[in-house]
């Protein structure tokens, strides 16, 4: 086949078959890499470089991330004294995916064909022996990281949990997850989405936090911007629009507006939107439920200003109205769907955001 025609004039198979064969090759080359990290680990290279391991050295040499290198290293010394993958590996039988599940499994000498790489993880998961050693390493050995981004806008958790805790929480978030109902649109969110909200709400413990916040706003920031620049929290971090009208609808918050030279220019007195006591008389305008058409829950009801308190909303029966916490916070707050009255019914009822077209932009 001639890999260097144009792809426009490709079939489909012909593409399936050079994609196929470019990941032969791969393989092929990372049994050489292989070969060559075997040679490296016994001359003790890295060593010599400075570094503080191999899988340190590997990272640095192949600018690949640290969970990289590691699996190479780890796919390296287990298939030290297993020549029959190395020998698959570069004849391009197998893919280094494969090797790496297969190199997990003491003794074994098939190519397991007839499974999938998953089917091989757990093949290998079942062979192996758990020492009493093995599980108090295992539990002395979990962590749990949280890293902001530099505006700590975003968040990135990552760890490691010893088995049992592992299927506790695993189990917990994915019951969690599919309580959570559809979105107004009628989709669902991904499972890596719904499992995150989960994590959310049961992290806030099934209540909605009560706290003071105090909010800055710089004037000069916020303003050209309609907010999407110049808002941060007391404790840091810095907040959207949406986070903004989340906070002032829910916290005893402080606002605190500064001009363009830093100087404060207004502070906003500490208070709660919705008082307790409007609170408990537009729940009983619902029956204790959501306003939601269509929506009976009455878990962790809240009041929502219709028009948003960050934009002038006033604190009016006319302007609030009932929403269950995943509607309130997830679907509005989060998902940023706008309410609207059915013209029909006049019940309430959800809609997706029209598109924003600054976020079309490239960022820069």
């Amino acid at each position: 086949m001639d890999w260097e025609r144009d792809l426009s004039e490709s079939s489909t198979d012909e593409r399936e078959a050079r994609f196929v064969e470019s990941a032969r090759l791969i393989s092929q080359l990372q049994a050489g890499l292989l070969d060559d990290l075997e040679w490296f680990d016994t001359a003790q290279v890295f060593n010599a470089d400075g570094a503080r391991s191999l899988s340190e050295w590997v990272a640095q040499k192949l600018d690949v991330s640290a969970d990289t290198a590691r699996g190479l290293v780890r796919t390296m010394r287990r298939t030290q004294n297993k020549p029959h993958l190395r020998e698959a590996l570069a004849a391009g039988v197998v893919s280094f995916d494969r090797a790496e599940a297969l190199s997990r499994i003491e003794d074994e000498k098939d190519l397991l064909q007839q499974l999938d790489i998953a089917g091989v993880y757990r093949t290998a998961a079942d062979r192996v022996e758990i020492t009493s050693e093995d599980e108090v390493r295992s539990a002395a050995d979990q962590y749990l990281i949280m890293q902001p981004s530099l505006d700590e806008s975003w968040w990135q958790i990552r760890g490691g949990l010893d088995g049992l805790t592992g299927a506790v929480i695993d189990r917990a978030l994915t019951e969690k997850a599919d309580q959570l109902p559809d979105l107004p649109d009628g989709t669902t969110g991904s499972l890596g989405w719904r499992r995150a909200i989960a994590l959310y709400e049961l992290a806030s413990g099934g209540q909605t936090p009560t706290a003071k916040v105090t909010v800055f706003v710089n004037a000069e920031q916020a303003v050209p911007s309609n907010g999407r620049a110049g808002v941060w929290l007391q404790a840091g971090p810095r907040v959207g629009p949406q986070a903004l009208e989340a906070v002032l609808c829910d916290a005893f918050t402080e606002v605190t507006i500064n001009s363009a030279d830093g100087i404060p220019m207004r502070y906003g007195l500490s208070s709660r939107p919705v008082p307790p006591a409007l609170s408990r008389a537009m729940m009983n305008t619902t029956g204790g439920t959501c306003g939601i058409d269509g929506c009976n829950s009455r878990y962790r009801v809240e009041v929502h200003h219709k028009v948003p308190f960050s934009e002038g909303g006033p604190t009016d029966p006319e302007n609030l109205l009932p929403l269950c916490w995943f509607h309130h916070h997830i679907v509005i707050h989060q998902r940023g769907f706008e309410l609207f009255r059915h013209p029909d019914h006049g019940r309430w009822r959800l809609r997706s955001p029209e598109p924003d077209a600054d976020s079309t932009k490239p960022k820069g």
